[in-house]
């Protein structure tokens, strides 16, 4: 009983029940959602522009929109929504979700001389430049994981800690958890089918 009524767009509600396409002009878009980024940016990277025709059901102006997007690794959700519709005039709101962007990175479980070997090899900017996807933190690991496997370290274990930074908005902290565990040595070598060269001469030939 304390609900109260809102009038509700019949056409905008029914836009994708047409038997047949209808072409629309967007004629206003809105950013919403994003803490980071210019709004003007957003919809020049979504490659929406007001004056756009589109055909309603069969276009594919927004998946394309929503496609460019992704495409930047700028943002972690995005939807498109139709807020208003008059005539053929269409209204349309980008709504996103930053990603977070990173403040600082470091290492714990290393020493401080690899700590210096490694980040310079992680290509990774301290600072609100780099965007901060699943993608960046499989790629950190992998190359921490060979650079420990090349020093004989075949079992580390490396886990990827991510927390907000509290003096940023939509910022966060990373430190890679380092386990080399223990390194992995050649207990014993064997030949087969060494028929004219001893196993020992074979074993002085190697490192």
């Amino acid at each position: 009983n304390d609900s109260v009524p809102v009038s509700v767009n019949v056409a905008l509600e029914n836009i994708f029940n047409a038997k047949s396409p209808k072409e629309y002009i967007i004629s206003d878009i809105k950013v919403t959602g994003t803490k980071s980024f210019d709004p003007n940016l957003i919809i020049s990277i979504s490659g929406l522009a007001i004056g756009d025709k589109i055909m309603i059901p069969g276009g594919d102006n927004f998946s394309k929109a929503i496609s460019n997007l992704w495409k930047q690794n700028l943002v972690s959700d995005v939807e498109i929504y139709f807020t208003g519709l008059v005539g053929n005039k269409l209204s349309v709101e980008i709504n996103i979700t930053d990603r977070p962007s990173l403040t600082n990175f470091k290492f714990k479980g290393v020493s401080k001389g690899e700590a210096d070997d490694l980040t310079p090899k992680l290509g990774l900017a301290k600072g609100k430049v780099t965007r901060v996807t699943e993608n960046l933190k499989r790629s950190a690991v992998t190359i921490i994981k060979k650079f420990y496997v090349e020093k004989g370290f075949r079992n580390v274990v490396v886990k990827v800690n991510e927390t907000k930074d509290p003096n940023a908005a939509n910022a966060v902290n990373i430190v890679f958890v380092v386990n080399k565990n223990a390194k992995v040595r050649i207990k014993d070598i064997y030949f087969a089918g060494n028929e004219t060269v001893s196993a020992s001469k074979l074993k002085k030939q190697m490192k």
